[in-house]
């Protein structure tokens, strides 16, 4: 059965080793009839704190003593999280200044919600246990911050939003060419450097790899596109390509056809197979929402979806282009666009099955990529802005020669 020592008797022994060191720690254990851990552990409780803890009920004289001993213990408990956190705030910040500054930051806004709520809060004494200045805490309240100041933060609160608005992809190019649409002057270097300061960065798309092999490779297969991938208008040259998406359940397989003139994704199907039937149903989505029969070139690569007897049929009418054999650069851009919703959105999480695959490709797709991601071969604008430009000019231009 544990052995339980009052207060008292804890003081005591301390004492004892005190007035007989010669016997050393070990010996005036052994006097004492307790082990040599005990002892060391209430002589250092005791150097440390001032006084030594009585655990378990009956080793405490008073209720009220009991309930001492447990806010001391919550109160050093507290005093080790500070240390802990204010290691952290200074690796977070980076120098000792800023964190002084994020630290009166917050003891304000909890002064002022404390305020709020009619609760009375003691500023100086979480600026104590915080372990900063209360003098220099008032200066900082009475400082009024230059215009140099407040536009800096201006400008970082509008990278953050722009930022977050990207889904955390852009980086200090994207996010200058936005800023600069706002109306700010502004380097990239220094977006780049308050982007470091804030601790945010673009995501970074590594090169894509084949997904795909050559199932043809005859010769009657022409590359009629031969890498012009900058076409004067919509609807000139479209090009598509399968990539695998991988689920809990299996892979799941996207089907696009991105328009080459403003890059824009203007059909895609997601499917559980790799059947010829999803190449059929994207390039009949894509002739239904652009209202056209056919584009001037469809490119792909040489998999066994583009060369197959359906494919043929539902393309009679269209130049179709290929890629050289084994030469996936010749598809590059539609390559590309799958390598970047994997890197910017679907490798963020773990994906279940179809659906969940489904609402991610949609999301990125139908309410990011074509709509609102800018693109430095749209001239830093989105997809559909830079097709919208094309038909105003192409409107401005009908109306002058009339």
């Amino acid at each position: 059965m544990a052995k339980h020592y009052d207060k008292q008797f804890k003081l005591d022994a301390v004492q004892y080793y005190h007035d007989h060191r010669d016997l050393g720690l070990q010996g005036c254990a052994s006097n004492l009839g307790i082990s040599q851990q005990t002892l060391s552990r209430w002589q250092k409780e005791l150097r440390e704190t001032g006084d030594i803890e009585c655990r378990g009920s009956g080793n405490y004289a008073s209720d009220e003593a009991k309930e001492i001993a447990r806010l001391k213990r919550e109160l050093r408990d507290a005093q080790d999280a500070l240390d802990v956190l204010k290691k952290a705030i200074n690796e977070y910040y980076g120098a000792a200044g800023k964190m002084t500054e994020a630290i009166y930051l917050e003891v304000a806004e909890k002064a002022e919600t404390a305020h709020k709520a009619g609760r009375r809060v003691s500023v100086s004494g979480m600026l104590k246990y915080l372990g900063v200045s209360r003098s220099g805490y008032r200066a900082w309240l009475k400082h009024v911050p230059s215009n140099a100041e407040q536009r800096r933060e201006t400008v970082k609160a509008k990278i953050k939003d722009i930022y977050d608005e990207s889904k955390q992809n852009y980086g200090a190019p994207k996010i200058t060419k936005e800023l600069r649409k706002s109306g700010e002057i502004i380097s990239e270097r220094t977006v780049g450097k308050y982007m470091r300061q804030m601790g945010i960065k673009a995501q970074w798309v590594k090169p894509w790899t084949i997904t795909t092999k050559d199932s043809d490779f005859s010769s009657e297969l022409q590359n009629i596109l031969d890498e012009q991938f900058n076409p004067e208008r919509p609807n000139a040259v479209w090009c598509s390509d399968i990539t695998y998406i991988w689920t809990i359940d299996g892979f799941v397989y996207l089907t696009s056809i991105m328009d080459l003139y403003s890059r824009k994704i203007i059909a895609w199907t997601l499917s559980k197979t790799l059947e010829v039937s999803c190449v059929i149903e994207t390039i009949n989505k894509a002739k239904a929402r652009r209202k056209i029969e056919e584009p001037l070139i469809l490119h792909s690569d040489r998999g066994s979806q583009y060369v197959s007897k359906e494919y043929k049929r539902i393309t009679a009418g269209i130049q179709c282009s290929y890629s050289k054999k084994a030469y996936p650069w010749d598809n590059a851009c539609i390559e590309s666009f799958h390598s970047l919703i994997k890197r910017e959105w679907l490798n963020r999480f773990k994906i279940r099955d179809y659906d969940h695959a489904y609402r991610l490709v949609f999301e990125y797709l139908e309410a990011f990529y074509n709509t609102k991601r800018i693109h430095s071969h749209c001239d830093y604008m989105s997809p559909n802005d830079y097709e919208e430009l094309y038909r105003r000019i192409q409107k401005d231009e009908f109306l002058m020669a009339s």
